[in-house]
């Protein structure tokens, strides 16, 4: 229960830097998705938990499937890689199909 409020709280924390940064542009997308790289560990633990006592956790394992890709897209729109958005959505694609095999 702690773990899925932690989870909640950030993803919210990050909502309200999203609409701060697109209202005022004064900070880095990187700090942006700051609290989305804090939740992939938290999930990989809530997994792992989760796991052990037969719970369902879809949130939880799309968070931590998905580390990569956050850092991608916060990377791409700071400008430090000028890869095609094709690349940065790649490894969503590759969480999906490691997901769907298991």
């Amino acid at each position: 229960m702690l773990i899925a409020v932690g989870i909640h709280l950030l993803l919210l924390m990050f909502e309200v830097l999203v609409c701060d940064r697109v209202e005022r542009g004064t900070h880095f997308w990187l700090l942006v998705f700051m609290p989305l790289f804090f939740v992939s560990p938290v999930s990989v633990a809530a997994c792992v938990w989760g796991f052990r006592h037969d719970r369902s956790l879809e949130l939880e394992i799309l968070c931590s499937v998905n580390i990569l890709q956050f850092i991608f897209i916060a990377l791409k729109l700071d400008r430090i890689i000028h890869w095609p958005w094709l690349v940065c959505n790649f490894c969503k694609m590759q969480g999906r199909m490691l997901l769907a095999s298991g």
